[in-house]
């Protein structure tokens, strides 16, 4: 009998042995790299808790991109210097002081902050509210805690691949009507 023409069981039976083979060697670390204790990891991360801050930055994020996506850029918060930086950047907005102008308004408005004069519709932005918690009693942090959280708020908006001299920054505080420009 030709090798082509054994019966079917034989040639699942091969094809099972083949198959135990190739689990076995993995199962004994031959296919690639063993995997870290799953269980382990999610000890750890459930382990470390975040705190409000982080939560607060998380969910300034989500923002951000929410109203970013509807007009063309992304970003992310970042504490750092003593201010609470929200960096963005577009790959779809033209290079040019207009532009990043045009971008540094929207996160403004999104925020609840007028452009033209720097001042929050509310007596703080919409994005001071993200940094509320029931478990926060604001008044005996600091009597004007909202306007605080305000005043941390700092917009980087970055055009172009910087390094080149082509691409431009600009950077304004968010409860303001300036902004600089810079090339890079």
């Amino acid at each position: 009998m030709s090798p082509n023409l054994r019966p079917p069981a034989r040639r699942g039976l091969r094809v099972a042995w083949a198959i135990a083979a190739a689990l076995g060697a993995a199962a004994a670390g031959f296919a690639g790299p063993a995997l870290a204790d799953q269980a382990a990891v999610v000890a750890k991360l459930k382990g470390t808790p975040a705190s409000l801050f982080d939560l607060a930055l998380a969910r300034l994020e989500a923002r951000i991109n929410a109203d970013g996506a509807a007009h063309g850029y992304g970003g992310w918060p970042n504490y750092q210097d003593g201010q609470i930086v929200i960096f963005v950047g577009s790959d779809k907005a033209p290079v040019t002081e207009k532009a990043c102008r045009g971008i540094v308004d929207a996160i403004r408005r999104a925020g609840g902050v007028d452009p033209k004069t720097g001042e929050p519709d509310e007596p703080a932005s919409a994005y001071a509210s993200l940094f509320e918690y029931p478990e926060i009693d604001e008044a005996a942090v600091d009597p004007s805690y909202m306007e605080t959280v305000d005043s941390l708020f700092a917009i980087q908006v970055t055009l172009g691949v910087s390094g080149d001299g082509k691409a431009i920054t600009c950077k304004g505080k968010l409860l303001s009507k300036d902004v600089t420009f810079e090339r890079n």
